[in-house]
């Protein structure tokens, strides 16, 4: 009997031994299946926020990309209403240019016109008055003429020498006026050309500073 009961009493030991044993075994695989689980879920968590912040940052990509293209059409429509402005003004500008030009050329044609009008008025004025002058020589001469017939030579001579004379100091006189009058041409045509060549060359440098801004 004594040696039944230690029989059962080692064999309740070991029994709540090898219990002790599987529980403690039981428990290392809960511990181990619960850090699996957890090590998982860190994982997929993870994982799960490695894949949502590819999709904010493939989204927020695209959204700026959306706002570049944007910008850059937006850049580009005013550069090109930009230049539309500058062609639109160049092309006013050259406008009033032809027509201040064309104002200009119309001015000296008409002072062209009225000194070639005063020119030829002059020139019919000095041939009414050589014309008349010839008359009073030709009147002149024949009254002489008819002293000569009276005899009186050497007043006749002396009166035709003083006529040429005179007619000789008038012709000198108006060949001095026309000498100054051809000089005076000369230098009013090298004032124009000269004043030309000046218009010319600061159109060219107006024209160049243009360019350059």
């Amino acid at each position: 009997t004594q040696d039944q009961k230690k029989k059962d009493g080692d064999q309740k030991k070991l029994d709540e031994q090898k219990k002790k044993i599987q529980d403690d075994k039981n428990k290392k695989e809960q511990d181990k299946k619960r850090q699996d689980e957890l090590k998982k879920k860190t994982q997929d968590q993870k994982k799960k926020d490695g894949v949502q912040k590819k999709l904010d940052d493939q989204k927020k990509k695209n959204q700026d990309d959306k706002k570049k293209k944007e910008l850059d059409k937006k850049k580009q429509e005013e550069l090109k209403k930009k230049d539309q402005d500058k062609k639109k003004k160049d092309g006013d500008q050259k406008k009033l240019d032809d027509q201040k030009k064309k104002n200009q050329d119309d001015k000296k044609k008409k002072e062209l016109d009225k000194k070639k009008q005063e020119e030829l008025k002059k020139k019919d004025q000095d041939k009414k008055k050589k014309d008349g002058d010839q008359k009073k020589l030709d009147d002149q001469k024949k009254k002489l003429d008819d002293k000569n017939k009276n005899g009186d030579q050497k007043k006749l001579d002396e009166q035709k020498k003083k006529i040429q004379d005179d007619k000789n100091k008038k012709e000198q006189d108006k060949k001095r006026q026309d000498e100054l009058k051809k000089k005076t041409q000369d230098q009013k045509k090298k004032d124009g050309v000269q004043k030309k060549l000046d218009d010319q060359k600061k159109k060219n440098q107006d024209d160049k500073k243009k360019k350059e801004l």
